[in-house]
């Protein structure tokens, strides 16, 4: 095993356990009963929290993959209790202070990069060979099938679902199914919010709003006036707070 393949100045819980041929720089935090297999690269820059799983050659805080990028200081954020598989790929942010965040409880499978100042929530799944640009968002409960590639500054939404081989360039709201290349709705995700004990009652009202957004003669405007009059509650306003703040589109059921 090569000396000091764990910088001195990593701080490292003395409950985490760190396979063979893995190597830790400084200025890395890792927590306590953190497991990392072997052949994993910890760069600088990296925080990571308790209990997660990180499997053989995963790489976490690489630089980005950006022509902005000047080697400012910046960081890769990784919190609790998540499972990273192997040779999945994390890089840190661009801009100074700026962060690449992945919350708590995700599943990050086989060979998936996430790319510089992506923010991922809780309790998703990203399965194998899906590619992140810079600056995605993906929320909570939210599920992306393998090998998709996901542009730049988009963002998917709660317990939304993307299918495997898909390309999706533009914001996939809350609650629904999409799939293709380039990606379309196929409707709301209705297996998915059932494994998540969503009511009947609830799915049918978020089924009411998309079906009231596609089938409006209104503009966008008097669209959400009307829309505003007719719906209230939490899942009109995660989906209407989800729209208003799209800066690449949205995709609606057709």
């Amino acid at each position: 095993m090569p000396e000091n393949f764990i910088h001195p100045r990593a701080r490292i819980h003395r409950s985490v356990i760190i396979g063979p041929f893995s190597v830790i720089e400084a200025d890395v935090e890792i927590g306590a009963q953190t497991v990392i297999g072997g052949h994993v690269a910890i760069q600088g820059g990296s925080r990571i929290g308790r209990g997660n799983i990180i499997s053989a050659g995963v790489q976490i805080g690489t630089d980005p993959q950006d022509y902005h990028f000047r080697g400012e200081r910046s960081y890769c954020v990784i919190g609790d209790r998540n499972v990273i598989r192997e040779y999945a790929t994390i890089s840190r942010a661009t801009g100074n202070n700026k962060e690449t965040r992945i919350g708590n409880d995700n599943c990050i499978m086989t060979y998936v990069h996430v790319a510089h100042n992506d923010c991922i929530g809780d309790h998703t799944v990203i399965a194998s060979g899906t590619q992140l640009g810079g600056y995605v968002e993906v929320d909570d409960y939210a599920v992306v099938g393998g090998l998709a590639g996901i542009h730049q500054h988009c963002r998917i939404g709660k317990y939304a679902m993307l299918g495997a081989k898909s390309y999706l360039n533009k914001d996939l709201a809350p609650y629904l199914l999409a799939r293709g290349n380039r990606a379309r709705v196929y409707g709301v995700n209705v297996q998915g919010l059932r494994r998540n004990n969503f009511s009947w009652k609830d799915i049918e009202k978020i089924k009411g709003i998309y079906g009231y957004i596609r089938s409006s003669p209104l503009n966008r405007v008097r669209c959400w006036r009307a829309l505003k009059r007719k719906f209230k509650g939490p899942r009109f306003e995660e989906i209407a707070g989800f729209i208003e703040d799209s800066r690449r589109g949205i995709l609606i059921p057709g």
